[in-house]
This record gives structure tokens, C-alpha cells and sequence, in this order.
């Protein structure tokens, strides 16, 4: 197989960070300066509206104690409400109204416990007990992302509940999930590649050790993953796959071909807003069943991998679910519906 090259292309979100490389074993790398996350103590509560694109609320170092549940950190963050079940109906002056619901994730992660669905296919399995706010434990560190959003009628949903969101890097590889950190594996199509080595020099910066391994060369059901590739060779992994079987099986609004030649990026209601060719960069939080994260960074190819890297830090990230990128736009899905 060739490896993809990667070009050298315009960087318009982000500003280049410079340095040399760090041995990629490196821990306890110190943070200051490098975009790195504060391990302070205290809860981190962020709150927004309509998938990530309104932000109504960000605080940190809200204080928590053995014990808590996400509810009460929230709030001790702001003024909130939750129904006899422990879901949240309002936060502030926000309410869940008709279609309009609120969801959380910690750290990126979906709060779900229990034993897969067996009435599922194998690779669309996932556990089948969703954590209230009231019933989710939270732990110091951690951070909770409360989102409001029009997610249609619950008896024909247009997708499931997302597997995880980028919106938080470089969380959930510093604080995990539950107070576990994962082992994390880089994993790519040409472990010696240069896009291989993009990412390692990125995730380093950040503090995050890591081991660098081809594509599914070995299988760990206790470690997190980044894959990095061109779609084509991505596609066959399982966590990845799933994108192609649409938002109803991958929570994801997004649907990349099989060729790996375009992407559709879906609204909300799941109707294709954009269908997007050559030189398209996606950014995904997957999971497989109950395993622990796997993200995806991918492209039509090696072009849309480029970028895809080059959108690949906090900030082009905050706030969002998942993303595409083409040309010098950073598309936040699903895509905002035209009005």
C-alpha cells in the first residue's frame, strides 16, 4: 500500500505551533504554554444551545464531592431542573419544550452502563442503559457538556444518541470517563507516514502518552483509540464503519461513501444539507459497542486528511459534536438548516 502524502496546505483556523519533537513515551509533560488542559480541582459545567452553536454557560472549578451526581454539580454551577425521572428539563431560562431536549456527556462521553442490546446487529451494539443527570456520577476533573437541541419525535428519531463528541478535546484522553483513564493508541494506516506523525506530535503536546500502532493490528477492549487515514482505508474498522450506516446507527450527521470519494453532511432532520468531493477532512468521536472511545480522523484523501489534522486542536474543536473540513471551513454538524 502507498502511503498518503501529506500536502502542504494553508492552515487558515489555526495558528502553527512550533517546536520540535517530543519522544512520544513522554508523561508529565509540563502543560504551560502548550494548549494543554488545567487538572485543577473542581468540575468544569459547560452549556449550549442547538448542537454546540450557541454557548450559554462555562464554568469551571465548580466544586465537587464523593458522591455527586452530575445534577448536583450543576447546580451548584447555575439554576436547574430535573423531572422525576432525573432528566433535565431546564437549565436557567432554557427549557425543554416540545422537540427540544437537553442531553449531557462527560468528558465526550456518553453516561450509558449496562449490558449491550442483543437485539442489535453486533457492530451497531451499545449499552442500553442511559445514566440520568441525577443517577451519572461526576468526579473531579471532569467536565459535563449539557447541549440543547431540536432531536425530532422520540418515536421516529432521526438519529441515536451521539457515541461521543470532539467539542471537549483533548478530553476524554486526560480524565476518561468514570475516573478511569484509557491507555490511548494512535493508530494508522502508515504508522511512519506523515500524518501519523502530525497527530503523535500534537497528542504529545498535549501530555497525552500514547503507543503508535498500524491499523488494527492488535485488539485491546481497554484502550482508546485515534485512527488516522484516508476513508478508504479507515472504513473497514469498526468503530469508523459505522458512520457509513447513517445517524440512526452512528448518532453521527454524517455519511461518507464507501469509495471514500464524497461525504454527505446531514441537517438535523437527517436530509443531506451538502454533499462535499475531493479534499473533504472529517473529525468523528466514535465507539464501538461498549469499548472505550475511538475517534476518527479521516479524508476523501490525502488532501482532506491534511486538513482534517490541521483542524485537529482545541480550539477548531470547542464546542462541537463532529466536523468536516473543506477548503478553509470548519462545518459543525449536523449542518445549521438553511432558513
Amino acid at each position: 500500500m502507498s502511503r498518503p502524502v501529506v500536502p502542504s496546505i494553508l492552515r487558515p483556523w489555526r495558528a502553527v505551533r512550533g517546536g520540535g519533537l517530543l519522544a512520544l513515551g513522554l508523561v508529565g509533560l509540563a502543560l504551560a504554554g502548550c494548549g494543554g488542559t488545567d487538572r485543577g480541582t473542581g468540575v468544569r459545567v459547560l452549556v449550549t444551545d442547538r448542537f454546540g452553536e450557541v454557548q450559554v454557560l462555562d464554568r469551571r472549578d465548580v466544586a465537587v464531592q464523593d458522591g455527586d451526581r452530575v445534577l448536583d454539580v450543576l447546580r451548584r454551577a447555575t439554576d436547574a431542573q430535573a423531572d422525576r425521572t432525573g432528566d433535565v428539563v431546564r437549565i436557567g431560562d432554557r427549557a425543554a419544550t416540545g422537540q427540544r431536549r437537553w442531553r449531557f456527556l462527560i468528558n465526550g462521553v456518553p453516561a450509558e452502563t449496562g449490558a449491550l442490546d442483543d437485539a442489535q446487529p453486533t457492530n451497531e451494539q451499545r449499552p442500553t442503559d442511559r445514566q440520568t443527570a441525577s443517577e451519572a456520577p461526576i468526579h473531579d476533573g471532569d467536565t459535563v457538556w449539557f447541549d440543547r437541541a431540536d432531536l425530532g419525535d422520540p418515536r421516529r428519531p432521526v438519529a441515536t444518541p451521539p457515541r461521543g463528541g470532539v467539542g471537549l478535546f483533548p478530553e476524554p484522553f486526560v480524565h476518561g470517563f468514570e475516573g478511569k483513564r484509557w491507555p490511548l493508541r494512535l493508530e494508522c494506516v502508515d504508522p511512519r507516514g506523515d500524518a501519523c506523525r502530525q497527530v503523535r506530535d500534537l497528542i504529545v503536546r498535549y501530555g497525552l502518552p500514547a503507543s503508535v500502532a498500524p491499523l488494527r493490528s492488535s485488539y485491546n477492549p481497554e484502550t482508546a483509540r485515534i485512527a488516522v487515514g484516508t476513508w478508504r482505508d479507515l472504513r473497514q474498522d469498526p468503530a469508523a464503519g459505522l458512520l457509513e450506516l447513517g445517524p440512526r446507527v452512528s448518532g453521527v450527521f454524517l455519511r461518507p461513501r464507501a469509495d471514500g470519494r464524497q461525504v454527505q453532511l446531514l441537517a438535523a432532520d437527517g436530509s443531506v444539507a451538502r454533499t462535499l468531493g475531493p479534499g473533504t477532512g472529517l473529525v468523528v468521536a466514535s465507539r464501538y459497542r461498549d469499548e472505550p472511545p475511538s475517534w476518527i480522523i479521516s479524508g476523501t484523501d490525502a488532501d482532506g486528511l491534511a486538513r482534517a489534522i490541521a483542524a485537529f486542536d482545541e480550539r477548531t474543536l470547542r464546542n462541537r459534536l463532529a466536523i468536516a473540513v473543506s477548503g478553509g471551513d470548519v462545518i459543525a454538524l449536523p449542518v445549521r438548516a438553511a432558513k
